[in-house]
Parts: structure tokens; C-alpha cells; sequence
């Protein structure tokens, strides 16, 4: 087991341990390579199931690095323009009065969009 793989699931197992975090998975890539691949924890708190490398987790605000990693990149290579409409990518996007919101005002949140549609109350997205 290499020494970051060990440091890894240290870390995940005291914060287990501790109560800080229920059950959580770790992977960390340097250069391409894996270099840790750790879990920890319960999965079901009801069944009592354990973390295991194929548990899924919801990640929420994580995909928005991802997403604006991504952008920046195709921006870097002149495939997407900040200031062009979503729109002009994804046309879809373009109901409910959106057509001219652009990818900066995504990125830097001032498109105006509300936050939840108004039929879905913050209880059901605990289903």
C-alpha cells in the first residue's frame, strides 16, 4: 500500500470515527494514475451496509468545479466563448426566457435563476 493511499484512509477512517462524516469514498489521480483509493464508513444507516468501492454517492456542488474546468478548457482552446448565449450550445436551454443568458453569467451565478422550481418543495429532494 503506498504512503498516500495509508495517509488517505487514515484520514477517512478518523473522520468516521469521529462522527464528522458517515461514509464516504477518497479517489486521487497525480499525473493519471491512481494514487488513493479509499472508503469508509456505512453506505445505509437503516440496513446498515458498508462503504464499498462501488457505493454511489450524491455530489451536489462538486460537479460545479468539474463543470467549470471543463468550460475554462474549451475556452482555453477557442471551442466555447464566454460571452456567447448557452443557448448557442444547447439550445434546449433556451425556454422559459433563458435564450440570451451567457456562460459567464452561469459561471459567475448572475443569470437570475431561481433556485428551485416553485412545485418542488426542499422535502422532496431528500427522496
Amino acid at each position: 500500500m503506498s504512503h498516500v493511499q495509508t495517509q488517505v484512509q487514515r484520514f477517512i477512517d478518523d473522520e468516521v470515527e469521529t462522527g464528522r462524516e458517515i461514509g464516504l469514498q477518497v479517489a486521487a489521480y497525480h499525473r493519471g494514475a491512481l494514487i488513493a483509493d479509499a472508503w469508509s464508513g456505512v453506505a445505509d444507516v437503516r440496513s446498515g451496509r458498508r462503504v464499498d468501492p462501488e457505493t454511489l454517492f450524491v455530489v451536489f456542488s462538486v460537479s460545479k468545479a468539474v463543470t467549470a474546468t471543463v468550460i475554462h478548457l474549451l475556452a482555453e482552446r477557442s471551442r466555447l466563448d464566454y460571452d456567447t448565449p448557452i443557448a448557442d450550445y444547447w439550445p434546449a436551454f433556451a425556454q422559459h426566457g433563458k435564450a440570451a443568458i451567457t456562460v459567464r453569467q452561469a459561471l459567475t451565478h448572475t443569470a437570475g435563476l431561481p433556485h428551485l422550481p416553485r412545485h418542488l418543495r426542499p422535502e422532496e429532494l431528500l427522496v
